[in-house]
Formats: C-alpha cells, structure tokens, sequence
C-alpha cells in the first residue's frame, strides 16, 4: 500500500514552461474560458423524502416539464442508492470522515 506522504509526491509533472501551445489550441482555450460557467442555470430543489426526513437535491429549473418528471420519477426509484449521511456510508473509513 502506498503511504500518504504528501510531503514527497509519488509523481511530479515534468516542468512544462518552456513548451508552446498552437496558436489554434490557446485561440479554443481563450474561446472555452468564457463559456464554462459553472451553476450558471437555475437550479430546483426537489425533497425525494418526506417532510420529516428530507431528502433534498437540486435539479436544473430550466428543463423541459416532461424530461424533469421523468428524471424525478427516476431519482426517486432509485433513492435508496444515495447516501445522505455518513450512517449511510458503511464501512468509510473514520480517519476519513471524523472531523
């Protein structure tokens, strides 16, 4: 087992300074900065449990009625996969989790 160490990586990238980009590859990285905006939609919060125990999510607030019934009904099939709490995630380790 590989120990923790994070004091001395187990893997050091290479220096990479000295190497150029194509002027193609940076023009699509400039273009992608301004496009990826992360939480830029409306988001909806959906409770799959009861008013005593919640189970919130947030699901995109702009989709189409029909497809966010559809992706409700199958969140809520398949609830019980979820973990919700650290007492649903057996077996995690404590030095882990324990704060």
């Amino acid at each position: 087992m590989i120990s923790p160490n994070f004091e001395f990586p187990v893997y050091k990238a290479e220096d990479e300074e000295n190497e150029e980009i194509p002027d193609e590859i940076s023009r699509l990285l400039e273009q992608e900065r301004g496009n990826i905006k992360p939480y830029g939609e409306a988001l909806e919060v959906i409770n799959l449990g009861t008013e005593e125990d919640k189970k919130e999510i947030k699901i995109g607030a702009s989709l189409d009625p029909t497809v966010k019934k559809q992706v409700i009904e199958l969140l809520k099939e398949y609830v019980d996969i979820f973990a919700w709490s650290y007492r649903d995630m057996q077996g995690l380790d404590t030095d882990i989790v324990v704060h």
